[in-house]
């Protein structure tokens, strides 16, 4: 019995193709959407960012906060921007939102209805001289959120039109005469 050479590389490409694919057959499938190198979260936890970033700017005629991935660019600076001791305190505020929510509410804040989800945010918003987890979560979230939402495509064609500079020449202007 004698196996050709061309048999034995077309099993060898075989093999290594399945051993390359098997790593995205065995992924955890509980990670999050976007890559972050300095921190973890689950989808559980970003899509509670995103409901967040949703209750901060609701979609109404125009695009919401989940709409222009707001708790995306949240997740982003916060990996790429902020201090070892800040994303661990943002790790552990989000973890204590969700707490606060069950406590509040008695379920979880991706659960909760409309109205009770703006009344936890009013609640926060008058605390807003507390230095804990909590606070420190919600309120880089909310300025992450409204930084993503007002430097998004729809904000800068549609509601704040943004001209490159130095925008246009008017070579010929008329000049009024002062008095």
């Amino acid at each position: 019995m004698s196996i050709s050479r061309r048999t034995v590389l077309k099993q060898m490409i075989i093999t290594s193709a399945g051993l390359w694919l098997i790593p995205s057959c065995t992924e955890e499938k509980s990670k999050a959407s976007i890559l972050v190198k300095n921190f973890s979260i689950n989808t559980e936890q970003e899509a509670m960012l995103a409901e967040l970033g949703e209750s901060i700017i609701p979609k109404t005629t125009t695009p919401g906060a989940k709409d222009v991935y707001a708790h995306l660019f949240v997740l982003k600076m916060v990996d790429d921007c902020r201090s070892k001791d800040d994303q661990d305190q943002f790790v552990r505020g989000l973890g204590a939102f969700e707490t606060f929510a069950k406590e509040k509410t008695g379920k979880s804040f991706l659960k909760a209805s409309p109205a009770e989800r703006n009344t936890l945010l009013e609640e926060l918003e008058k605390n807003r001289d507390v230095k804990d987890d909590l606070h420190f979560f919600y309120f880089t979230a909310k300025r992450y959120t409204v930084q993503a939402y007002s430097s998004s495509e729809f904000y800068l064609t549609n509601v704040q039109v943004y001209e490159m500079v130095p925008s246009r020449y008017h070579g010929c202007v008329p000049v009024k005469q002062s008095a």
